[in-house]
């Protein structure tokens, strides 16, 4: 039997029907929005029976004044039945007032999918939603002594304002400083010059002038 998008929604509908949340089609793509707990299942069935054994991408997105804040989004090949889908959850809290100590949670996928790993790490590093069980979770991407996430929706656009000398005006914080007030290049600040025509060896030590 051919295995399409829409034959695979309907087959986890039929097997885990406690676990959807809702599903979605939308231009030709399928998506099924699970309730977390139910994630790993979900993904265990759909690799071992169904052949969806390429896991493309896990990725987020932050809808700041949503509850619960955060996408996490799997995209989903079988190869064998050239059949894409895709899977989200929702975790975390209000973005004002959220409680910035506990962050949002999903179990980890890297025992379904080997290669979950490097892609939960970056979600982990840019956006801080943390993957229950994963075996290496750090950063890959921010330095490992970093504090915030930067593809949150409450980062400030410009970075932070910090004494100098710093590359491109960012360096970590001892404690995390609070994000959500943008700050702006003043007069006062450093110049934005990505070129590097014009050097201050005081803010830039070691560079060479291009």
């Amino acid at each position: 039997m051919a295995i399409t998008a829409v034959s695979t929604v309907e087959m986890v509908r039929k097997k885990f029907p406690q676990a959807i949340v809702e599903t979605v089609e939308f231009r030709g793509e399928q998506t099924i929005e699970l309730k977390p707990e139910h994630l790993v299942a979900v993904c265990s069935y759909l690799h071992k029976n169904l052949q969806y054994t390429f896991l493309s991408t896990v990725t987020a997105v932050d809808w700041f004044e949503r509850v619960p804040r955060y996408d996490v989004v799997y995209h989903l090949l079988s190869i064998p039945h050239r059949s894409e889908l895709r899977l989200k959850v929702r975790v975390g809290e209000r973005g004002v007032g959220a409680n910035l100590s506990q962050s949002p949670s999903v179990p980890t996928v890297v025992g379904v999918w080997p290669t979950a790993n490097w892609y939960e790490r970056e979600v982990y590093d840019l956006f801080g939603i943390t993957f229950v069980g994963h075996p290496d979770l750090r950063r890959i991407l921010m330095p490992m002594d970093w504090t915030t996430h930067p593809l949150r929706k409450d980062y400030p656009l410009s970075g932070f304002d910090l004494p100098e000398p710093h590359w491109g005006g960012q360096v970590p914080y001892d404690t995390d400083p609070g994000v959500g007030s943008q700050t702006l290049r003043t007069p006062e600040s450093r110049e934005l010059n990505e070129s590097r025509s014009k050097i201050s060896h005081n803010q830039e030590p070691g560079t060479e002038k291009r």
